[in-house]
């Protein structure tokens, strides 16, 4: 009896049933199991005289169940075969309308009998280590006894079993497979944890929400909404049901916030400001998340782009309360709380797209500062950046607000420059500089209609301040830089191909050799380093000039070199004289 709720509710919704010959069936084929598992206990009545004093099953007690779990397993489906037998007749009173009081008295005893049945589960069970197991087997029997108060007209009990109900299922949803440990689920089991979350969710939307409403309603010191979260989390803690209470036990020894009161433990924010307009919170669960993500500014220390999961999560799980909210009062007639709604989606979803903006522009500003920086992701996100820049400017209500409009189309604009910027930088390195410099003249020309006479973003900031109107400026000052290097680049990249003229790889540090070495320098034709013209070639560099020729300068160097051998001549005579006499001291007249 590891999952009760998946034995008995899982059962019965797998098994679609619908007419009451849907429950006969499934009830019938519960007997057959009972029947089974009473021999196998060993508990069958075969002296059917004076049943009532003979019979074993509500003798099962404690001992038994630490024993063998079987039995409490027995007792679970004896309550499931009468809850089968109440839903049947119910079914029955729904298309037909005789004998209604009297079909009326046997479906409340038979809920009444599978609610004698769970008291004896619970009493007996009430030693059991698995918290689970026990909080399942109270939510089962939670809702038979929200069943029987509903079908007697019991507002205040319904009330209180169904927020019990309510708690335990979001707190089963949340705990029982929660993966901390990272452990990988086997296939099977993985199959299995998706059909129990279906499951519990399916009981919370077509059975637990709808009877807790209906219970609000009826209830007359209590005003309709549509916070049923907060509504189960006060009357949880209703004493009309002493023996449901250890379920509120069990959650709050794991973990209380599940059935604690969002109002009695913190102030909650009743409205949002959303640029001109303010719209109020009906939902205090909503409210409660909002402050906790709008409140903290951890953001600004956040170096790392897992840090911003926590963020985005929060303001996804306040979208998914917000919508299922909108779903259950889209026909509500106040106009004034479908207008607040519909703001506060707005705002929600504007705050959501800017906190993945921002995770995004700090990865791309890891990859930047990388080793192995790889332009081809940076572009990829950047790409990603302008979809959601796009996603912001289709936001009900941006339209209208000509400053919210005008300052997102620049916000595209500016990372549509940066995204150019990637690809015209990519181009530089393969050297086609022709290329990169159309990249940037269009780019120049993009960012510079966005600036115009006034400054790009006339709003006064963007939330996690993803960028400003000096950054915005500051890009346009390096892209005039790229641009006229980029330009020098061309022009010198052309004028060389006119002159036939290769690039070696000594002349450039970004290539280097694979196989052949051939191509490292040249040797047939070594260009020199240019020097002032008014120096003669004495180091015999080769030096030519256009304006004089070969033949002129070759009489140059020939005249050069005979003036330098004479002055060598004269110089060795001189030389020759004066080292005549007594050392060289007395000459020779």
């Amino acid at each position: 009896m590891e999952n009760p709720l998946s034995i008995t509710l899982g059962a019965r919704m797998s098994a679609y049933l619908v007419t009451p010959e849907d429950y006969r069936k499934q009830r019938q084929r519960l007997n057959k199991r009972l029947n089974k598992l009473r021999h196998e206990l060993n508990i069958i009545t075969k002296d059917t005289k004076n049943y009532k004093t003979k019979e074993k099953i509500t003798k099962i007690n404690q001992e038994d169940y630490e024993s063998n779990d079987k039995y409490g397993l027995l007792l679970l489906l004896t309550a499931e075969r009468d809850v089968l037998y109440a839903l049947e007749i119910k079914t029955q009173l729904e298309i037909t309308s005789e004998k209604v009081s009297s079909y009326k008295n046997l479906m409340i005893s038979k809920i009444k009998r599978a609610l004698l049945t769970c008291k004896k589960l619970l009493d007996i069970t009430s030693k059991d280590s698995n918290d689970i197991k026990k909080l399942e087997l109270y939510v089962y029997t939670s809702l038979i006894q929200g069943l029987l108060s509903v079908t007697k007209k019991q507002w205040s009990l319904a009330l209180n079993s169904f927020s019990i109900a309510k708690c335990s299922l979001e707190f089963l949803l949340s705990k029982k497979y929660n993966n901390d440990d990272n452990e990988e689920f086997e296939d099977d089991e993985e199959e299995n944890v998706e059909q129990y979350k279906t499951l519990i969710h399916e009981l919370l939307e077509s059975l637990v929400d709808p009877s807790l409403n209906l219970s609000i309603n009826q209830s007359d010191n209590i005003q309709p909404t549509s916070d049923l979260k907060t509504i189960s989390r006060i009357h949880c803690h209703d004493k009309s049901l002493p023996y449901l209470t250890n379920a509120i036990k069990i959650i709050e020894t794991i973990d209380p916030s599940f059935v604690a009161q969002l109002s009695s433990s913190v102030e909650l924010i009743k409205t949002i400001q959303w640029r001109h307009h303010e719209a109020t919170i009906y939902n205090d669960e909503i409210a409660f998340k909002i402050m906790k993500l709008t409140t903290s500014n951890q953001w600004e220390n956040f170096d790392e782009v897992n840090e911003f999961d926590s963020l985005i999560t929060g303001w996804s799980e306040v979208l998914d309360l917000h919508t299922n909210d909108q779903s259950k009062n889209q026909d509500d007639d106040d106009l004034e709380k479908v207008q607040d709604r519909a703001i506060l989606l707005t705002y929600i979803n504007y705050n959501l797209l800017f906190t993945r903006l921002k995770r995004d522009l700090v990865l791309v500003d890891q990859l930047t500062n990388s080793v192995n920086a790889n332009n081809k992701d940076t572009y990829r996100l950047y790409t990603g950046i302008i979809t959601i820049c796009q996603e912001l400017q289709e936001l009900p209500g941006v339209y209208n607000d000509d400053e919210l409009y005008e300052s997102l189309q620049n916000l595209e604009k500016f990372f549509q420059g940066k995204k150019n910027v990637v690809l015209a930088t990519t181009y530089q390195q393969i050297n086609k500089f022709i290329e990169a410099l159309q990249i940037y003249e269009y780019t120049d020309k993009s960012i510079s209609s966005a600036i115009g006479k006034k400054q790009p973003y006339t709003i006064e900031e963007f939330p996690y301040k993803v960028t400003s109107n000096e950054e915005f400026l500051t890009f346009k000052q390096d892209l005039n830089k790229k641009l006229l290097h980029c330009h020098i680049s061309a022009q010198f990249l052309h004028d060389s191909s006119n002159q036939n003229v290769q690039q070696f790889v000594v002349e450039n540090v970004n290539k280097y050799p694979t196989t052949s070495l051939s191509n490292i320098i040249n040797t047939g034709k070594i260009l020199p380093i240019l020097s002032k013209p008014v120096l003669f070639d004495v180091g015999y560099n080769y030096i030519s000039y256009p304006s004089t020729g070969t033949s002129s300068i070759a009489a140059a160097v020939g005249n050069a070199s005979s003036k330098i051998s004479s002055a060598i001549g004269d110089n060795d005579e001189q030389e020759a004289s004066k080292r005549g006499g007594f050392f060289g001291i007395f000459g020779r007249g």
